[in-house]
């Protein structure tokens, strides 16, 4: 093993001669010279010597080169430690001095290197972790995907072969989607399960979609030809338009202008001409002779022809009562109008029978006049049960029937079959009054004096005070 313990010179030994030149005072540290610095300099010196200046001094040593450093990195260090300090030992086996040192800049590599190989392992220990989360969220995004599967409809849910048993009529009712109708299909045994049907109406190819009304079904039919009924496959795109018993002319204009996109103003110009529709001319307008229904119009529609459409019904009821005559037709539609907005329907022979009564002139108890909330509340052109003593005694209401004698201008509002067919046949009764003392429960009380008819009045005034949200104001 070398010994580390740097020597002084050796006895009878002069200083600078152990094996090599002493170095000269350059101006430069005194520290030891490596071996390329001592060949350098015995090269110098021969240099010198054969060129005839073997006096002279070598040149001054100059800085040191890079050769030096990558031969000898342990023997140089820099301000920023990039290299070692150089030390002096002396090896075992030879004479004289050798000069070595520390590296600290490869020490520094390998703490660098150390570092990376850690900062690699972090990486891999974090690549893995992640790999493994993703692989972990993978399987519960696919057991998931499996458990919401099971609880879809099944496209190939079950069905029935078809055509079919029993013919059935299904209603389709206002605001109802394909999932709600294909429930009650399924329900009614018209299908034999609601997937089915919801795939059969993805499958059409139809342009139109399920509108409210009748359907001519059957019993346990497939579920596509259930699809293809109701939504009318091979058929053109129509406006669907619903009148409602009771509905009013100008209700009906809205709902007709709102799905077919016909101005207002254009319908109720139209509507003011009731002679073009083969009507009497004593009519005011159309109001009254507008079937309730529900009408699917081709959307190339005009005005006349969606009012036509609407009129015949009505027309064809009233050849069918034996009513041919315009007059009479004017009178009975008027009537019917007023029934429905008067009465039950199992109360519309009763009611229409005491219209005949109040419609008598010499009738005792109301000199001719048929003294009804409904005509009154329709001249005012709202919608409530009660109106004002005041709004009562306005003769210039011309529907106030308190104060004329007689029907009312025209109809009221849109009559269903039933009253039409009451006031056709009206039942022969000696009542002058009704009065329906439970709005909730229809509950309706005839009289043939106007005392007895009080009596019931008071129920119906506790009634309301008790529901004012019911009854409203007036």
């Amino acid at each position: 093993m070398a010994d580390l313990t740097p020597e002084g010179p050796r006895d009878g030994e002069p200083a600078g001669e152990q094996g090599r030149p002493e170095p000269r005072d350059t101006g430069q540290s005194d520290r030891p010279l490596t071996r390329r610095e001592i060949r350098r300099r015995e090269e110098a010196q021969r240099s010198a010597d054969e060129s005839g200046n073997a006096g002279e001094a070598p040149p001054p040593e100059g800085p040191v080169l890079d050769e030096d450093r990558r031969e000898y990195p342990e023997l140089y260090e820099t301000a920023d430690d990039s290299v070692g300090t150089p030390v002096t030992v002396r090896p075992a086996s030879r004479k004289g001095y050798q000069t070595i040192t520390v590296n600290r800049a490869r020490a520094m590599d390998a703490e660098q290197k150390a570092k990376r190989q850690a900062r690699r392992r972090r990486r891999r220990r974090r690549n893995i972790v992640m790999v493994t989360a993703f692989g972990v969220f993978v399987l519960l995004v696919a057991g998931l995907s499996l458990g919401v599967r099971a609880l879809l409809p099944d496209p190939g849910g079950d069905d029935y072969p078809g055509p079919g048993g029993a013919e059935v009529t299904f209603t389709v009712n206002e605001g109802e989607g394909a999932l709600a109708i294909g429930s009650r299909l399924a329900e009614e045994d018209i299908v034999a399960s609601s997937d089915a049907f919801i795939e059969a109406v993805n499958q059409s190819r139809s342009e139109n979609s399920i509108q409210p009304g009748d359907y001519p079904l059957r019993k346990q039919m497939k579920a596509s030809d259930a699809a293809a009924i109701l939504l009318r496959e091979g058929q053109g795109q129509v406006h669907y338009v619903a009148v409602n018993r009771g509905m009013r002319l100008n209700e009906v204009i809205d709902a007709v202008s709102t799905s077919t996109g016909i101005p207002v103003q254009e319908l109720r110009e139209a509507s003011e001409n009731p002679g073009e529709y083969g009507l009497p001319e004593d009519a005011p307008t159309v109001e009254g002779y507008l079937a309730p229904g529900e009408y699917r119009f081709p959307v190339d529609s005009e005005v006349d022809d969606i009012f036509s459409m609407m009129i015949e019904p009505t027309m064809e009821k009233l050849d069918g009562l034996g009513l041919s005559d315009e007059d009479e037709q004017f009178r009975a539609v008027t009537i019917a109008s007023i029934l429905e907005a008067e009465a039950l329907t199992k109360d519309y022979p009763t009611v229409a029978g005491i219209i005949e009564n109040r419609l008598h002139p010499d009738n005792p108890e109301t000199d001719g006049k048929l003294q009804v909330d409904s005509t009154v509340i329709y001249g005012l052109n709202t919608r409530r049960l009660q109106f004002s003593e005041e709004e009562k005694t306005d003769a210039s209401n011309e529907y106030n029937t308190y104060e004329h004698r007689g029907l009312p201008p025209g109809p009221i509002g849109a009559p269903s079959t039933e009253a039409l067919e009451a006031a056709a046949n009206p039942q022969d009764n000696d009542y002058y009054y009704w009065v329906t003392t439970n709005i909730e429960t229809g509950e309706t009380k005839f009289a043939e004096t106007y005392e007895q008819h009080q009596v019931y009045q008071q129920e119906y005034r506790d009634y309301c005070a008790e529901n004012q949200d019911i009854c409203g104001g007036g």
